[in-house]
């Protein structure tokens, strides 16, 4: 009875790893086919990305442009052999799992965490989006970095979900958060950049 017992058990574990082994071969094969079907050359990449609004599509042509020396951007600058996984919120920096912390949906460099936390944050401004029409958005966001970069004024943009249940759609805000103290030189130039 034991004899049978074990032939049993080992003719299934037998079944299984031959199973397992199938599935493996066969998850393989669809994926080296998937990895084949990605279009290479521009004309049917250029097909599937005519469903993009423009100024996305621009941003994939500024991607492509991406030359070795600024590879290194991609990589944390406190451990430059491991690439960057999340940008900060307000540097808008890559940086690895270690060097960044999540707070209130959104990621910040331990930099800029503490700026964040001991500072008085407040709303300058909020710009509805849609998928429609996302420039506004985008331009939101080229601001806050050109704040950052060229006058050091930090940052940051959280995005807010509204349901109009009237209507049954969801809509979405992007608003801007400043230093309090900062909060009149950054309003005075933002009426100076087109929103």
């Amino acid at each position: 009875m034991e004899t049978t017992a074990f032939v049993l058990i080992l003719v299934a574990l037998i079944l299984l790893l031959v199973i397992v082994g199938l599935l493996a071969v066969l998850i393989y094969r669809l994926t080296k086919q998937n990895l084949h079907q990605l279009p290479t050359d521009s004309k049917a990449s250029d097909a599937s990305q005519a469903a993009y609004h423009p100024d996305i599509l621009q941003r994939f042509k500024e991607a492509e442009k991406l030359k070795a020396k600024n590879r290194a951007e991609l990589f944390c600058p406190n451990h430059p052999e491991e690439p960057g996984e999340v940008t900060c919120a307000i540097c808008d920096h890559l940086f690895c799992r270690h060097c960044i912390k999540p707070f209130k949906s959104l990621h910040f460099c331990k930099e800029h965490l503490p700026l964040l936390m001991n500072k008085e944050w407040v709303e300058v401004i909020t710009v509805k989006t849609s998928t429609h029409d996302p420039e506004e958005g985008v331009r939101l966001y080229d601001v806050k970095k050109t704040l950052f970069q060229e006058d050091n004024l930090p940052a940051y943009i959280e995005t807010h979900y509204k349901i109009n249940v009237d209507q049954d759609f969801i809509e979405t805000y992007l608003v801007m958060f400043v230093i309090n103290e900062n909060a009149a030189i950054i309003k005075s130039k933002l009426s100076s950049f087109t929103l």
